[in-house]
């Protein structure tokens, strides 16, 4: 089963790039070759003795080729077991014998759709309905039967064909792109069609789907698509409200990164309670302790003017206490693993509070997130990383105790958008945010027009504090206006071509830094 060399193989492409230089590998091999219409016409040019695949279905082409391939025959020999007792006794007894190799690529639907003035009878006409049905078949069976959809992999499977045979590895790999082929294939069949029946948004990435009030803004349609985007099943947009109002799109958003980010701190401290307070999409206040109570003040404090109407994500049970202080501020939405009794029941007084319950995301969910541009859509895996292993390069060193506030500025840093500084600090019995610079085109003014005044208008001493960057400083200014603002630790990536003039820097100013060799900016 693990390498396989096949001996009947279907080709039904309507793209018949590079199929000339495929057949003389076929020939060679000694595959029978079925086909249909088209391109069972020009495999004869190229000298294949095709089997027409009516010889295989017991049927005729019929209504002008819509009806083909779709037959009990031809399914059969691509989906029965080949190592299942009774499969192989119905297929004696139904006489189907064995499809091993599929080459199939669609009716052109996106060439057509892409034409402006396309008829909807076009559109239709190009439609696709057998070869889904072949390729999904041959893919669901890929312990047995070999699928391509692409020219571009002719070469491989020549290579196989020619060698030991298509390995399971191989025929795994083609699979999954047929899978998704036939997914997009489907996706821009409900997206066009939608376009020409008046339905923007087709529900197409699952049968679940929720549509929003409106979006960032109220004239603005917005709906929620439940993706399969990572391992597990827990997920924020599935995770049940338990009371308040309908969470709205810039809810999720927010939500979204209180969520992430106290995760994220409870993977890397697992013995600490967690508190993360966002608004508009930026962690305003985020703090680490002992008990709930202490966190939740904490991250307050952070920024109390910006915690007002925030979203809040712990990373336990919420308690009576965190409840009942809550429940005296004006707050958006509670995010929780668990939720006890006593705090149900002290929420029950704001009712337009939503208390959303999910639990935590585990490390290596292997989430993958997508964002729109015009046109398009950019799709890259979340950033997961959390490099602590750390490079000091300066004369002044990091203790073992600042190492844990390192961690936990690292963490946190990762949610903050770019540019961005973060300055940390443990207090009090808490990791905390001291304050922050965040959002800025340029990372001098993050500290210098942003965090500095922050820190000042609270009158917090920095001394002790580690300053985190999501970057790397490209210049030795962002180290002379540190040390303006009495800061002495430094944590960044490193990798500018201007290192050794930071490292410079920070030694004439007894700053002590350290680099991690990791980036992690979020726009």
């Amino acid at each position: 089963m693990n390498t396989l060399k096949p001996k009947r193989a279907l080709v039904s492409v309507s793209d018949k790039a590079m199929l000339d230089g495929l057949v003389p590998v076929l020939l060679r091999n000694n595959i029978e070759v079925i086909s249909t219409g088209g391109t069972a016409d020009y495999l004869r040019t190229l000298g294949v003795a095709v089997t027409p695949i009516q010889a295989v279905t017991g049927n005729p082409e019929a209504f002008g080729g819509r009806m083909k391939s779709i037959s009990f025959q031809v399914s059969s020999a691509l989906l029965f077991r080949r190592n299942h007792a009774q499969d192989l006794r119905e297929a004696r007894e139904l006489q189907i014998h064995p499809i091993d190799l599929v080459i199939c690529n669609l009716y052109p639907f996106k060439k057509v759709a892409a034409q402006a003035n396309a008829a909807v009878e076009d559109l239709i006409e190009n439609i696709d309905v057998g070869g889904p049905g072949m390729i999904r078949a041959a893919a669901k069976n890929m312990a047995w039967v070999t699928v391509v959809t692409d020219p571009s992999d002719y070469g491989r499977l020549g290579e196989a064909l020619d060698g030991t045979g298509v390995s399971l590895e191989l025929r795994r790999e083609l699979a999954l792109k047929a899978f998704a082929l036939t997914a997009q294939y489907d996706l821009a069949i409900a997206t066009r069609l939608g376009q020409e029946f008046g339905a923007p948004f087709p529900d197409v990435f699952s049968s679940e789907t929720k549509p929003l009030r409106y979006g960032e803004n109220p004239h603005q349609e917005a709906k929620l698509f439940i993706l399969p985007n990572q391992r597990g099943t827990a997920s924020l947009a599935e995770a049940p409200v338990l009371q308040g109002k309908e969470i709205s799109y810039n809810n999720y958003l927010d939500a979204d990164q209180a969520f992430k980010c106290a995760s994220e701190l409870a993977a890397e401290f697992p013995a600490h309670q967690h508190c993360v307070i966002v608004k508009h999409g930026i962690p305003c206040g985020v703090a680490s302790a002992k008990d709930q109570l202490t966190a939740l003040t904490t991250a307050w404090a952070c920024d109390a003017t910006s915690a007002f109407g925030g979203i809040i994500a712990f990373s336990r049970e919420v308690s009576a206490e965190a409840a009942e202080w809550l429940s005296k501020n004006f707050i958006e939405v509670v995010l929780a693993p668990a939720y006890s009794d006593a705090a149900r029941a002290a929420f029950a007084t704001k009712k337009n509070v939503r208390l959303v319950q999910v639990p935590l995301k585990p490390r290596g969910a292997s989430e993958w997130i997508v964002r729109s541009i015009n046109g398009g859509v950019l799709w890259q895996t979340e950033d997961e990383n959390l490099s602590t292993a750390l490079t000091v390069p300066t004369q002044r060193k990091f203790t073992e105790e600042k190492t844990a506030v390192v961690r936990f500025g690292l963490a946190v840093g990762k949610y903050l958008k770019s540019n961005c500084l973060l300055l940390v600090d443990a207090r009090d019995g808490a990791f905390s945010i001291l304050a922050a610079g965040v959002g800025q085109p340029n990372r001098l003014e993050c500290l210098s027009l942003l965090l500095g005044p922050r820190l000042r208008a609270r009158n917090i001493d920095p001394t002790g504090a580690v300053l985190v960057s999501d970057a790397f400083f490209p210049f030795r200014d962002s180290i002379e206006a540190a040390k303006a603002w009495g800061i002495d630790h430094v944590v960044q990536p490193g990798g500018s071509i201007k290192d050794a003039e930071v490292i410079a820097a920070c030694n004439e100013h007894n700053i002590a830094m350290a680099l991690t060799g990791e980036r992690h900016f979020r726009h």
